[in-house]
């Protein structure tokens, strides 16, 4: 039996230069915990991270990501998201994968294939995702070369649908209709889709392929659901997704790696006695 594929999942770093910070959060600090718990997990073959990988496109800022990234024992992925740039995030990180001028590529493993999906947009403004000609024909083609004996995941930035927070929905990807069409010629939907973009935990079905959205490193976004009006904000923890997939199945765990509190036996009756959670001790 094949060993199962684990790989852990980061995005929206929202990185900025050395000393700086942004709505008073210090990414490097962000970073360094979600790095810190990963030797806490039983194998960790590679890392993702699902774009935003800087803020405001600095060079400075991907300096600085490159740094916290430096040595660790297992391979990243990185992709792009809107407050991307391709050239400076390419200046810094030249062997990130590449296809057709876009950062994307085909990653086949012996439990699964992975394709990592561009949908920046660097041609028009605000923060929506495109899908060009180019990048539906990487789709089409990455989905009909991956092995068909084990799941595809997909990984974009941008949600191609709707989630019931209408600003957040104004700047989703606004090609659905040209992704599904490559999906319809190349005679397979992927088995998951993988997003990140909207800062919150958000999972669900869309045409038939289950979804997950992974909470952002940094800020997280507000559910004020059906409400137009200004993106909000909010200070909840981050987490990371920890993905296993073996013999087809595919499972995903959310992580709280800046949790601090207590771990204790729900069987024992000293932690069944205490007052308040307060009293929980570690055991």
């Amino acid at each position: 039996m094949t060993d199962p594929l684990r790989f852990a999942v980061l995005t929206d770093l929202h990185f900025v230069p050395e000393g700086q910070t942004i709505y008073g959060f210090d990414p490097r600090q962000s970073l360094r915990a979600a790095l810190a718990f990963l030797p806490s997990l039983p194998q960790v073959d590679f890392l993702v991270v699902a774009g935003d990988l800087a803020d405001r496109a600095e060079p400075a800022a991907y300096d600085s990501l490159r740094a916290e990234l430096a040595g660790l024992p297992f391979p990243v992925i990185l992709m792009v998201g809107n407050h991307d740039a391709r050239a400076p995030f390419r200046a810094v990180f030249p062997d990130a994968p590449s296809q057709g001028g876009f950062v994307q590529g085909l990653h086949v493993f012996d439990q699964a294939s992975l394709i990592t999906l561009d949908t920046l947009c660097e041609d028009e403004p605000g923060h929506h995702g495109r899908l060009c000609a180019a990048r539906l024909e990487f789709l089409e083609q990455a989905l009909r070369e991956a092995p068909t004996d084990r799941p595809v995941l997909l990984f974009q930035h941008h949600p191609p649908m709707d989630l019931a927070i209408p600003p957040m929905d104004a700047i989703r990807l606004r090609d659905e209709a040209a992704e599904l069409a490559a999906f319809a010629r190349a005679g397979r939907k992927p088995d998951y889709l993988f997003m990140g973009h909207v800062h919150r935990p958000i999972t669900g079905l869309w045409q038939g392929i289950p979804f997950h959205i992974q909470r952002a490193l940094m800020h997280q976004v507000y559910h004020e659901f059906d409400q137009p009006g200004r993106i909000m904000g909010a200070t909840e923890a981050p987490d990371l997704a920890y993905v296993t997939v073996a013999d087809g199945q595919v499972l995903i765990h959310d992580c709280s790696f800046t949790y601090d509190g207590p771990i204790f036996d729900l069987e024992s009756p000293e932690a069944a006695a205490v007052a308040t959670p307060a009293e929980l001790v570690n055991h």
